[in-house]
């Protein structure tokens, strides 16, 4: 289909002659106003009041996926625009919706008390040793680690799962996130510190032992496994996966989600 250009409507005439004033430089990063002026499969073209033609990809339309410019786009539509890459040699300039669409949900992302909230998004893609989950448009990262081994294991296509920040770096527009710790938000309070509780055997390490109470995973630390005669040097002489115990609940880290326990019969 050709390519479909109509004049601009949008006074660029005067924004340009005032760039042009001050000897206006585009660059990378920069924010400006334009008006589309034409509309391809692929592409949308720009005017910015600059010389050179400004290139709207596809890809660059929006965080949403789409296959069809006209889904977001129209002739005439006015907004700004974010500048990715000048090519010289063409004298073209590629510029991106999408960017300017996250910067300002980013900008409402940091309003969000972090410490308090839990969300619910969508793991992405797989990307080293963690996910991409999307989450209201944003890509927030998550590692493995902080992925309860349930959700690792099923199809996690368009299930939604809870998070709880744990870290934002605001400079960078990164953020990490934890599924463990926003299960550990909603059920830890089921514990209580002092109160005793029957809980079977998960996995046996070198220095304690993973024990599910409640749907829970707390630590028996070795150092609060006692023997009678001599210290305890190999847990699995002592017990196996699905054995079941009689613990004390002894400390809670609701901030990094852990508890630790310790034998009720040793106290």
């Amino acid at each position: 289909m050709p390519l479909s250009i109509v004049p601009s409507t949008f006074d660029f005439n005067k924004f340009g002659l005032l760039l042009s004033k001050y000897s206006y430089q585009a660059k990378k990063n920069d924010i400006l106003a334009g008006i589309v002026i034409g509309i391809e499969s692929n592409y949308a073209l720009v005017d910015f009041g600059l010389e050179q033609i400004c290139f709207l990809p596809l890809k660059e339309i929006s965080i949403c996926p789409t296959l069809d410019l006209r889904e977001f786009l129209n002739i005439n539509f006015i907004g700004e625009f974010s500048i990715l890459d000048i090519t010289n040699r063409q004298n073209r300039i590629i510029i991106s919706l999408r960017r300017i669409e996250s910067i300002y949900l980013w900008n409402r992302l940091r309003q969000i008390d972090f410490s308090n909230i839990t969300i619910y998004a969508k793991i992405e893609k797989s990307i080293g040793k963690g996910k991409l989950t999307i989450f209201n448009g944003l890509l927030l990262f998550v590692l493995n680690s902080n992925i309860p081994k349930y959700y690792l294991r099923i199809d996690r296509k368009n299930i939604f799962m809870p998070f709880k920040f744990l870290e934002v770096k605001d400079y960078y527009h990164v953020a990490h996130i934890s599924s463990k710790l926003a299960i550990f938000s909603k059920v830890n309070n089921n514990l209580t510190i002092g109160l005793i509780y029957s809980g079977n055997i998960v996995s046996i390490r070198d220095f304690g032992v993973f024990i599910n109470i409640l749907g829970i995973k707390c630590l028996l630390h070795i150092s609060e496994i006692s023997q009678k005669q001599k210290k305890v040097t190999n847990l699995n002489l002592l017990y196996k996966v699905g054995d079941q115990l009689k613990l004390k609940v002894i400390y809670k880290d609701t901030k990094r989600g852990r508890i630790s326990v310790t034998l009720a019969s040793l106290t």
